[in-house]
């Protein structure tokens, strides 16, 4: 087991390293291609009644892996109404070189399970705040609309691999589509409550007056333990029924 976690790990950072060596800097309208590196660790409670809680820190490079931008913590939560439907909610703090971002988002996915494969769409809401650390400048807002279509296949007990499709739309651009994400990945069973998640991201980027590209390697360690529901006592139990 610990072989497999270390080729994994490694398989991630060369990954990154050998598309960094493809481009020679970061994204600018003379060479709009670069490099990133999402790392991050996840925290997941299932609580009862089929409601559950998350904390996600993430840290990114940027301009070929050469650069720190900072760092991304999310919490949030779901409830599934059936094993059909969910509704989801979370607000994350961005600590980037551009500024701090408070970013809010409202959401649900329907899923679909046929034997091995998990079919899911999921539909988002996304309200934005900048904050620049120049005084001088008004805080920037923005709100977001995101669909994802998303396809995850158990291999084994151990491994699922996973694609999905991401276009994320901009209120009020003059350009419908802000940016795509494209997903492929794999997800690594440690132990029961312990997953490595390793995922490539190939990102257009329409947002400015030139187009963008953005390759992304990412590796997430994922977290999940589960809060059982409390057992009456037989005590309480017998003293009800007097």
């Amino acid at each position: 087991m610990k072989k497999n976690i270390f080729l994994v790990v490694i398989f991630a950072i060369l990954s990154s390293y050998a598309i960094a060596q493809t481009v020679n800097r970061g994204a600018t309208k003379a060479d709009p291609t670069d490099v990133q590196g999402w790392y991050g660790a996840s925290f997941n409670t299932n609580l009862p009644h089929k409601w559950s809680v998350y904390l996600n820190y993430q840290t990114r490079f940027i301009d070929n892996l050469s650069y720190y931008n900072g760092s991304y913590i999310t919490l949030g939560g779901s409830k599934k109404l059936n094993k059909h439907l969910e509704f989801m909610g979370d607000y994350r703090l961005a600590l980037v070189r551009a500024g701090v971002y408070n970013r809010f988002t409202v959401g649900a996915e329907l899923s679909k399970k046929l034997k091995h494969l998990n079919l899911a769409f999921r539909f988002q809401l996304q309200n934005q705040l900048q904050e620049f650390d120049d005084v001088s400048k008004p805080n920037d807002q923005n709100g977001y609309w995101r669909t994802r279509f998303q396809g995850k296949y158990a291999i084994n007990k151990k491994w699922e691999a996973y694609a999905s499709i991401e276009p994320i739309m901009k209120f009020g651009a003059n350009f419908l589509v802000d940016n795509i994400r494209n997903t492929i990945g794999c997800k690594y069973k440690i132990r029961k409550d312990l997953k490595l998640d390793v995922f490539y991201i190939y990102r257009p980027d329409y947002a400015k007056s030139y187009n963008r590209l953005f390759h992304i390697v990412g590796l997430n360690a994922d977290y999940t333990f589960k809060v059982k529901k409390q057992k009456k006592k037989k005590q309480q139990q017998r003293d009800s029924s007097i």
